[in-house]
């Protein structure tokens, strides 16, 4: 049996139950192991993480909620024999190593979401409807959509290239397949993290959603960053946290810019609604800083990046506390 996860087993149990789309997770984080499950996909029994990790802090009353939607390693048994590049190729696209860089944040008062599966596989940071009909043979009229950039490039929501723009596949996928991956992978993540806002606001009045990914070197802008927020030009998130991101950051002798060339994605966009007390900042590191791009392997400046972040968590933790409003709870 063929099933491929690069790097660690890492740092969830969970409870799961089975239904008519597939593998879940129940939302109680209850230890420290992630468990595979034998599942029936595409006529074969293969084993398959849940489509995401969830680890609650503490302690702690700030609705921040830390997530990492790119940084999965598990290549399933599908996309690994469909793909006509090898192993290494295939991570290209990987913001490897980003839930071990926050992996502090449920120790710092944030709630933890993480991805298993591979960005190559389902992006989670695009809209469900952006379908590349280049990769999809018979997708149907009604699921077709004026092509956004990100889908002319092959970048949909089930990817049809890593990389420079680098092919994955040998041959095209049915729409069948396509929407057997949402509805495993897609749907259960983003209905989690609905499920946590709402949670949050009704706990404590606010959510602060920090979306965490990775970008490589090249394309960190010019001159080169070693970090890029995002709120959507301010329209994602209470201009405070931006601000207080930004300095925090700039402390620590980094070089950051703010919403160029990245101004937060889909998950930026649709989950940050301040008038409704929901903020989201995407967060984008330089890979350079902490690991070897062509090699896919930790630099041993690691520890220091993570400590920074961890630092920054700790940062909009304590300012997300500090505006709870005084009625919660």
């Amino acid at each position: 049996m063929l099933y491929v996860f690069f790097g660690t087993v890492a740092s969830v149990r969970a409870s799961y139950v089975f239904n008519a789309s597939g593998l879940r997770v129940d939302m109680q984080e209850t230890g420290t192991r992630t468990e595979f499950r034998r599942v029936d996909y595409g006529g074969a029994s293969e084993f398959r993480p849940p489509a995401f990790r969830l680890l609650r802090p503490v302690a702690g009353r700030s609705g921040v909620i830390v997530c990492c939607p790119h940084s999965g390693r598990f290549y399933p048994e599908d996309l690994v024999r469909s793909s006509k590049l090898d192993r290494l190729a295939l991570r290209r696209s990987e913001d490897a190593f980003v839930d071990d860089l926050l992996a502090a944040s449920p120790e710092l008062g944030a709630t933890l979401l993480l991805a298993d599966f591979a960005r190559a596989y389902v992006d989670l940071n695009r809209s469900p409807d952006e379908l590349d009909p280049d990769l999809i043979h018979d997708l149907p009229a009604g699921d077709r959509r004026v092509p956004s950039p990100r889908v002319l490039a092959g970048l949909g929501v089930v990817p049809r290239t890593v990389g420079d723009g680098v092919e994955i596949y040998a041959s095209r996928l049915s729409f069948a397949a396509a929407h057997a991956r949402l509805k495993e992978v897609y749907e259960p993540w983003h209905s989690a993290i609905e499920g946590l806002i709402e949670a949050e606001k009704q706990a404590v009045g606010q959510s602060v959603m920090l979306d965490c990914h990775s970008m490589p070197a090249s394309a960190s802008g010019v001159p080169e960053n070693d970090i890029v927020l995002g709120d959507r030009f301010g329209a994602s998130c209470a201009p405070v946290y931006m601000a207080e991101a930004f300095a925090f950051l700039r402390s620590k002798g980094l070089r950051v810019a703010r919403n160029n060339p990245y101004a937060g994605g889909y998950a930026t966009e649709r989950y940050g609604k301040p008038a409704r007390n929901q903020h989201s900042l995407q967060i984008e590191i330089n890979r350079s800083l902490y690991m070897v791009e062509g090699a896919m392997s930790k630099r041993g400046s690691f520890a220091n990046v993570a400590d920074t972040l961890s630092g920054l968590v700790a940062r909009i933790v304590e300012v997300a506390e500090a505006r709870v409003p005084r009625h919660s709870g």
